[in-house]
C-alpha cells in the first residue's frame, strides 16, 4: 500500500537503518504516549536514502522473527514459518483511501511462489473443518488488483474456526476499517499465536480421496491484531487484541491487551526499529478509551461477510 508522506513528516519518521530491499528480494531476520519530538524516536541518519528506496508506508516499521523468515510483497510484509506452514505475522499500513476501494473479492487461493521453502497448498484446507482465514483481510485490499491477488496467497492464510472467522474476527476487521476512516491511516500487524520452538503443535487434517491426511499446517489456538495510530505527532497510540480461535458470542472489546503481552505470547519483538523508550511506552499501554467514536457493534449479526 503506497503512501507518499509529506517530506516534513517522513524525515523524522524513517529509520536510517531500515532501508527497504528491492521489491523482488526477500529480507531475512532470525496506548497513547506523551507528546514527543519524533526526531528522537526515529533517527534521521540516512533518511534521504530511505526515502528514495522506500516510498511505501508498509515497511516503515520492522519486526523480528520467532520461527519465520521475512518477505515483502507489494502491499504487505510477512514472516513465514515453514514449520507451521503459515505466517507468524503480516504487517501493512492501511489508509482511508485504501479502505474505500471497491474491487470485487476473488476466491482464488494459491501457494506463494515468493516463499523459498514453499507455502501451504490450498488443498491442505480441503474438508479440514477450518476456514482459509485471511490475516490481511481481502476487504483491506480492494484498492488494487495486485493487493487482492496477494492476499489470497497461502502465506496470508491461517486455519480459523468458521464461527470465529465470520464472527468476532470479522467484527474486529470491520472496526479496524472504521478506525482507519477516522484516523486517516493505521499500521496493522496481525497473525496467529503459534507454538514457540520446542512446544508441541496441533496439526490440521485434510480429506483426500476419502482419507484423512495429516498436513504440516498448525492450528492456532489464538489470533492477535495490533493497531498503531501514528497519524498525529505527539498523540501516537497502540492497541492490541488476542482472541481465541473459537466461535464466541462476545465483543472483541473483551479481548483488549497490550503489545507487550502479545510479544510475550509470540516471542516476537514488534516495532523493533523504534526508539526503545518510545516503544516501551507505546507497547505497555492499550487503553480502549483512547480510541473514541468506535462503533462497537456485533457486525456478524448483520450476516455481512466482509473480510
Amino acid at each position: 500500500m503506497r503512501l507518499f508522506y509529506p517530506i516534513a513528516y517522513l524525515f523524522p519518521l524513517l529509520l536510517g537503518a531500515c532501508v527497504a530491499l528491492p521489491a523482488d528480494v526477500p529480507a531475512t531476520s532470525s496506548s497513547e504516549t506523551e507528546s514527543q519530538d519524533l526526531t528522537k524516536v526515529f533517527p534521521t541518519s540516512g533518511t534521504a536514502a530511505s526515502l528514495d528506496d522506500n516510498p511505501s508506508g508498509d515497511a516503515v516499521f520492522t519486526h523480528t522473527n520467532c520461527k519465520g523468515k521475512t518477505y515483502r510483497h507489494a502491499n504487505y510484509s510477512f514472516s513465514y514459518s515453514e514449520s507451521d506452514e503459515q505466517s507468524e505475522w503480516v504487517a501493512y499500513e492501511l489508509t482511508r483511501g485504501e479502505v474505500e476501494g471497491n474491487l470485487a473479492r476473488k476466491e482464488d487461493f494459491s501457494s506463494d511462489p515468493m516463499v523459498e521453502t514453499g507455502s501451504a497448498n490450498p488443498q491442505d484446507y480441503q474438508n479440514s473443518g477450518y476456514d482459509r482465514g485471511h490475516l490481511a483481510p481481502s476487504a483491506d485490499m480492494r484498492f488494487d488488483a495486485t493487493a487482492m491477488e496477494e492476499c489470497f496467497l497461502t502465506s496470508n492464510i491461517s486455519p480459523q474456526v468458521k464461527g470465529f472467522n465470520n464472527g468476532i474476527w470479522n467484527d474486529l476487521e470491520m472496526q479496524t476499517r472504521s478506525w482507519v476512516r477516522k484516523y486517516e491511516r493505521l499500521y496493522v500487524v496481525t497473525g496467529p499465536v503459534l507454538p514457540k520452538p520446542g512446544q508441541e503443535a496441533r496439526k490440521m487434517f485434510a480429506t483426500s480421496r476419502g482419507k484423512d491426511v495429516r498436513t504440516n499446517v498448525t492450528i492456532p489456538d489464538k489470533f492477535y491484531k495490533i493497531l498503531f495510530d501514528f497519524s498525529k505527532r505527539g498523540k501516537e497510540k497502540m492497541i492490541a487484541f488476542v482472541i481465541p480461535n473459537q466461535a464466541l458470542d462476545k465483543p472483541f472489546t473483551d479481548y483488549v491487551t497490550t503489545v507487550d503481552e502479545v510479544e510475550r505470547m509470540t516471542g516476537i519483538d514488534f516495532f523493533s526499529n523504534m526508539d526503545k523508550d518510545f516503544q516501551a511506552r507505546c507497547e505497555s499501554r492499550s487503553d480502549l478509551s483512547k480510541w473514541p467514536e468506535a462503533t462497537f457493534v456485533n457486525y456478524s449479526n448483520t450476516h455481512t461477510f466482509n473480510h
